[in-house]
């Protein structure tokens, strides 16, 4: 048995190592990555390739987005970050948008630019939701050189693309009927 001084001195052993090791843990934020051969330059200082926009994946859309650090602290600037980041997703998937519901519409021999511009808005509005939703951070960079956060987001671009090619679809066979409707009422 241990004597009642060798229980005290174990007790506040254990206590003191317990609030040394409390103390020295710190709120965790993501950790930046290296610097992947410092070809990409921000401010002076060397960046990740992907924080430059010189990044793009097959399978997945990408997106950049950064923010100075604020002083209402770390973690807003991190959303105002993703909120650019996925911004700038939205505008790229929208372009995707844009260039294949103009493919499809000459593909099925339709030259309306209204009804581009129709389809193109309609399916731009799912595709940000989805974006806005779906999204997700992939990398993190902190920049000491300009004090900002740069984020990397992406979206599965099979997924996208399925919606995409869907309402795309539907958008215009939908056109079509309003289209074919409205001809129809005018020969009677």
């Amino acid at each position: 048995m241990l004597s009642q001084t060798s229980h005290k001195l174990l007790s506040v052993s254990v206590f003191s190592a317990l609030i040394f090791a409390g103390c020295s843990q710190k709120q965790e934020h993501p950790k930046p990555n290296l610097v992947e051969g410092g070809q990409c330059i921000i401010a002076g200082v060397d960046a990740p390739l992907w924080a430059c926009g010189s990044y793009s994946e097959d399978a997945r859309y990408v997106a950049v987005g950064s923010a100075p650090i604020s002083k209402l602290g770390h973690d807003f600037s991190r959303r105002e970050a993703l909120a650019n980041a996925r911004s700038n997703l939205v505008n790229q998937i929208k372009l995707q948008v844009k260039n294949k519901t103009e493919s499809y519409m000459r593909s099925t021999g339709q030259k309306d630019q209204e009804a581009v511009e129709r389809v193109v808005t309609m399916v731009s509005k799912q595709t940000a939701d989805l974006t806005l939703r779906d999204s997700k951070q992939i990398s993190y960079w902190e920049n000491k050189g300009d004090n900002s956060i740069y984020l990397l987001v992406a979206i599965d671009k099979a997924k996208v693309d399925s919606i995409i090619d869907n309402e795309i679809k539907n958008g215009v066979g939908s056109g079509t009927q309003i289209s074919n409707s409205q001809e129809a009422l005018k020969d009677i």
